[in-house]
């Protein structure tokens, strides 16, 4: 079975309504990158485009791989182009029932499968909807097999597809194959502007982009101490008011109320930090010293200077007289 397996050829697949790419065998159809081809799903038939050929890691452990019907053709594009045509017509049909009924859902796509046994209809809704009513509409309108399937936000923006504050096109959309789970934790790590417009996609949730470097950024992060968190540098015992995750540095206030930039190594433990104002106290006193002396000795020579005049001032006088 592994050697028949490895005989075979695998690609990746992703079609228009997922994120997520899926294995078809492609033993018996010359494909390329970009290709447009007609497969079987659980769904019924329907069209993908090939991202790229799977490796035996990524076959291992799968078993019924469906296989490639067959690259498209020109009469598959045409009756592509009609299905598509007749999407847009479900699609403002539905449209048209939800707000006559005014239910609380969101029309986000309508898909009909290549064989046209079934119409799904993709919408978003905050709670559960009751579309009993609508689903007989649809049903005596399309006359066909129905489903309405509830997605999240997410899921809706990796479908429609669109341009991100970056400029570029939704990662959900162009090259992602799932959702990682996002968190706030992941833009304060990074040090990023906690604005809502700056941290959100158009999904309206966080940016799937927040991910990419968090686990860097963990790792730089646990050498860094917390705002807040009190560390003995040279000056003192200082508070952490900010840290520069990528630079390895912080900012910390000083016992004297100065705020001074530091780096992870100038942290000093309680001990070293005893040891060093001792070390500064024994010059302070050394020094102390050695001024003391020269104060001493400075003190002694004016008095000579000053006992010296007064003998001179004497000895004129007596001449004088």
């Amino acid at each position: 079975m592994g050697s028949q397996l490895s005989e075979k050829r695998f690609i990746w697949v992703r079609f228009d309504n997922s994120s997520t790419p899926y294995i078809f065998e492609a033993s018996d159809v010359r494909l390329k990158k970009h290709d447009l081809i007609v497969v079987d799903t659980e769904n019924g038939k329907t069209t993908g485009r090939v991202l790229s050929e799977a490796s035996k890691a990524d076959i291992e452990g799968l078993s019924d791989i469906k296989p490639v019907l067959r690259k498209a053709s020109q009469e598959d594009l045409k009756k592509l182009q009609r299905l598509r045509e007749k999407e847009k017509e479900y699609f403002n049909y539905c449209l048209e029932r939800i707000e006559a009924r005014s239910l609380p859902m969101k029309l986000s796509r309508v898909e009909l499968t290549f064989d046209e046994k079934k119409v799904i209809f993709y919408f978003v809704a905050e709670t559960r909807v009751d579309f009993r009513e609508l689903l007989k509409d649809l049903v005596k309108r399309c006359k066909t097999r129905i489903e309405l399937r509830q997605i999240g936000a997410r899921q809706e923006a990796a479908m429609i597809g669109g341009i991100g504050s970056c400029g570029r096109e939704l990662c959900c959309s162009k090259f992602l194959s799932g959702f990682q789970r996002i968190s706030l934790k992941m833009a304060k790590d990074q040090s990023m502007n906690l604005n809502p417009g700056k941290i959100s996609g158009l999904c309206g949730k966080l940016k799937c982009c927040l991910a990419y470097e968090q686990e860097a950024y963990s790792d730089l992060i646990e050498a860094l101490p917390r705002p807040g968190k009190k560390v003995y540098l040279e000056q003192g015992l200082c508070t952490v008011v900010s840290i520069n995750v990528m630079n390895q540095s912080f900012i910390a206030k000083t016992p004297d109320r100065r705020f001074v930039k530091a780096s992870v190594s100038d942290i000093l433990t309680e001990e070293e930090y005893l040891e060093l104002t001792e070390g500064i106290s024994k010059v302070e006193r050394a020094n102390k010293d050695i001024v003391n002396e020269s104060e001493e000795e400075s003190s002694t020579e004016i008095k000579k200077k000053k006992s010296k005049k007064g003998s001179s001032r004497r000895k004129k006088k007596k001449r004088r007289k």
